[in-house]
């Protein structure tokens, strides 16, 4: 428990201590109010800053998205892969602008926005379709992509189109899940295919592919990954941690392995690496680079 939540139920345990927090809770509020007319009170903002990008990012003071944002920009877990492969990398998508087209980015479990502002920075000539399912967190995504080259999605990511449920995992609004069980609301379900569908390629060229989807990793992976297999960079967190016993990375090594990708780690995520499956016919071939041994 942090010590907000503790200090809380410590006030909450008398009838004094109700009263003195009700009253400090909505001095507060009246605080806040006064200081950011334009921020709804229950939300929080923070200043973040990142290749010469600066954004004021809206959260609900919450551990869970609190830990989001910190991810990205301070530990910056998606800076990856680095050293040959990072060479590689921003050279493809230096020669994908020089194409005239522009990379894309399909960032899957979006969340709060966080991950979509750290790429726009990083890599500030790529369009990014972004894609969440939770309401409470797509709402927040909204309001934190306002301006940027973004198309939103309130989905969620499977190896069919389709519809599932949305589930809470117990560890906050950074975990839910889609599942097929019918509890929780409702939620459409799209594959990358069809996110490619909706991007031309007169325009787009595949480049990173984000995947956080708590463990639905294993559905998609299952399914046909030729469309997957078009992002030169796939970047993964695996969720057998928290779903052991189910295999829940296999499908993905599966791919990864079958398709003759390259594997890098940092901190909890994984990325896999393949330049031959890219879906770039008009790009110059004798400048691309070339397959790390």
């Amino acid at each position: 428990m942090s010590f907000q939540a503790d200090a809380t139920e410590t006030l909450n345990s008398s009838p004094i201590g109700r009263t003195v927090y009700q009253v400090a809770r909505r001095a507060l509020h009246l605080g806040r109010k006064i200081a950011h007319p334009r921020t709804p009170t229950h939300l929080g903002t923070c200043k973040v800053a990142w290749h010469g990008k600066h954004f004021v990012i809206f959260h609900r003071r919450t551990y869970a998205d609190k830990t989001a944002i910190q991810q990205c920009f301070d530990q910056r877990q998606y800076d990856m892969p680095d050293r040959e492969h990072g060479v590689q990398i921003e050279r493809f998508y230096q020669q994908i602008v020089a194409a005239g087209k522009q990379p894309l980015i399909v960032d899957c479990g979006a969340n709060i926005g966080a991950s979509v502002l750290w790429f726009s920075a990083r890599y500030p000539h790529a369009h990014i379709l972004a894609v969440e399912p939770a309401p409470d967190n797509f709402a927040l995504l909204q309001r934190n992509c306002t301006g940027l080259d973004v198309d939103l999605r309130m989905a969620g990511i499977g190896a069919t189109d389709g519809s599932s449920h949305l589930a809470d995992t117990g560890w906050g609004t950074m975990s839910y899940r889609t599942i097929e069980s019918e509890q929780g609301p409702k939620v459409a379900m799209l594959t990358v295919a069809t996110l490619l569908a909706s991007k031309p390629g007169s325009q787009y060229v595949p480049f990173l592919l984000k995947i956080d989807i708590e463990g639905g990793e294993k559905a998609l992976f299952e399914g046909d990954c030729s469309s997957i297999d078009s992002f030169p960079l796939i970047i993964l967190e695996p969720h057998d941690w928290l779903l052991p016993g189910e295999g829940i990375s296999l499908p993905f090594f599966r791919f990864h392995a079958a398709a003759g990708r390259e594997f890098c780690m940092k901190n909890e995520n994984i990325s896999s690496i393949g330049f031959r499956n890219s879906l770039a016919p008009d790009l110059d071939r004798s400048a691309q680079p070339a397959t790390s041994s």
